[in-house]
């Protein structure tokens, strides 16, 4: 597997399986429009980073997709959000959990952020499992979080990971 920055062209893959429903039931809801690959390609911004996980081996196919997206904001450029969704058949075999190391080790040792947050529906224990061990804590819950596919409305969990300075914290 081969984690890399995002292309123009891995639009169309990224947006297949963002269309998976069952894609869309294990990832948070918010999808950084995954399901407009295109246009979320297009409208990054320096202070973005999509990466993608592809196979090795032909047919080269995109496995999995994570957005780290950086506040804009001057004085809130030390965080960011994640957000990351793997197709079905590439799910449960530890491949979100490389894709996810690979973002924070980027927020960690080249952007030098100091936090980053994630929200995740309350229902994917998947997902939420994922998240604490790479070292997220719940930080609250969202009531009315977002509009699943059946219309209701579901609450998220919001959790953060601050990174570790080596310092202690009283």
């Amino acid at each position: 597997m081969i984690i890399r920055p995002v292309k123009s062209e891995d639009a169309r893959y990224i947006s297949e399986i963002s269309s998976d429903s069952s894609v869309r039931k294990s990832m948070n809801i918010s999808q950084a429009g995954f399901t407009d690959a295109e246009k979320l390609i297009k409208n990054l911004t320096p202070l973005d980073h999509l990466l993608v996980l592809e196979t090795e081996v032909k047919p080269i196919e995109i496995c999995g997709v994570v957005l780290l997206r950086v506040d804009p904001q001057i004085y809130l450029r030390r965080q960011a959000t994640l957000e990351i969704m793997m197709g079905a058949k590439w799910q449960g075999q530890g491949l979100g959990k490389a894709l996810m190391m690979a973002a924070l080790e980027l927020a960690d040792k080249e952007l030098m952020l100091e936090r980053v947050e994630v929200e995740i529906a309350l229902d994917n224990l998947n997902a939420l499992k994922l998240c604490k061990s790479m070292g997220f804590k719940v930080e609250g819950t969202a009531k009315d979080w977002a509009m699943s596919d059946d219309g209701n409305y579901i609450d998220a969990y919001l959790l953060a990971r601050l990174r570790n300075w080596g310092l202690e914290r009283r």
